[in-house]
């Protein structure tokens, strides 16, 4: 080593040692080793590119494998993950959080010549937001699992998620350009009449992997997006719905209950995800967890991500 190595090298020392050591300011640090604030910075970056700082931290698991094994357990599911919740974090938060920290366990369940179907949802925007395919998976069709819910397309609708995943995949992406709610059934009819519509339909009859959101009563995408008013929210409610999977309303034995949007909804059924191999639901809160619970016990969710709050609540159940 020369002596101008040398010295360099004794420069990153100290900089490291009075910013990491003892916790001292980029000012004074640059004011005790004669150089300027700027390159305090620069400094430190090299020092850690160089090894002369090593940071270790604790290894930190987001997942909680107990209620993971528990709930597989006693509900005989496919696949569940668990991510730990804070108390730190709002509900926006806790949704992201819980899409970051299960994206890389979701992505390896999309195996090469499936065919996804995928649903609209917050939690499964945050979700897919943060998915990447691994380096051996190829050949993927997404299919839209149910129709817009506004004109003003958002990134929790299923056609921006269901583009987006394909993008990602450099897969083939099936849009489903009809309403998700038809007005009545003679549009319905109008709308799953038309071939384009027909053959995406089909898809649905033989998907490899659904992801869905599971909505209630007071938080549902459809109430978010003034689809459905609260005043007919409260009245489902009345009939006997518990929760709501792309469109269809059920029971608390996951039974679609007759109301007047039985016979409108354009996208994937329920008696089509029972059909499906694994259904994997992404939810969060206690307060989903009646809902969750008639679903799986309908047969249509098969795999879950939750965090640790609904999983609590799953449990006692």
């Amino acid at each position: 080593m020369t002596s101008k190595q040398s010295t360099k090298e004794e420069l990153l020392i100290l900089v490291a040692s009075l910013y990491y050591v003892e916790n001292l300011g980029q000012a004074k640090v640059a004011q005790l080793a004669g150089i300027s604030q700027a390159n305090v910075s620069r400094l430190l970056s090299e020092a850690r590119k160089r090894g002369i700082v090593q940071i270790n931290v604790k290894p930190f698991s987001p997942r909680a494998q107990d209620l993971e094994d528990n709930l597989k357990q006693k509900f005989n599911l496919n696949h569940v993950f668990v991510i730990n919740s804070s108390a730190q974090r709002n509900l926006i938060q806790q949704r992201q959080a819980i899409g970051y920290f299960s994206a890389r366990d979701v992505s390896d369940l999309i195996k090469t010549h499936y065919t996804v179907c995928v649903a609209a949802g917050r939690h499964i925007q945050c979700l897919v937001d943060n998915m990447l395919p691994n380096s051996h998976t190829s050949n993927v069709t997404f299919v839209q699992a149910m129709g817009h819910i506004s004109n003003d397309v958002q990134g929790d609708d299923a056609f921006e998620i269901t583009r987006k995943l394909a993008k990602k995949w450099n897969g083939t992406s099936c849009s489903l350009q009809a309403p998700a709610i038809t007005a009545d059934i003679a549009t319905f009819k109008a709308f799953t009449s038309h071939n384009q519509i027909k053959s995406v339909l089909n898809y649905m009859d033989n998907v490899d992997l659904a992801i869905i959101g599971v909505g209630i009563s007071s938080d549902s995408v459809f109430l978010d997006r003034a689809f459905i008013a609260p005043s007919d929210m409260e009245a489902l409610t009345a009939r006997g719905v518990v929760g709501e999977i792309c469109g269809h309303f059920f029971d608390n034995q996951g039974v679609e209950v007759n109301t007047s949007y039985k016979d409108r909804v354009i996208g994937i059924s329920l008696q089509q995800l029972r059909d499906t191999q694994d259904v994997l639901a992404i939810v969060s809160n206690a307060n989903r967890a009646e809902a969750v619970n008639a679903a799986i016990r309908g047969g249509i969710i098969k795999s879950l991500v939750v965090d640790d709050q609904c999983a609590e609540a799953l449990i006692k159940i």
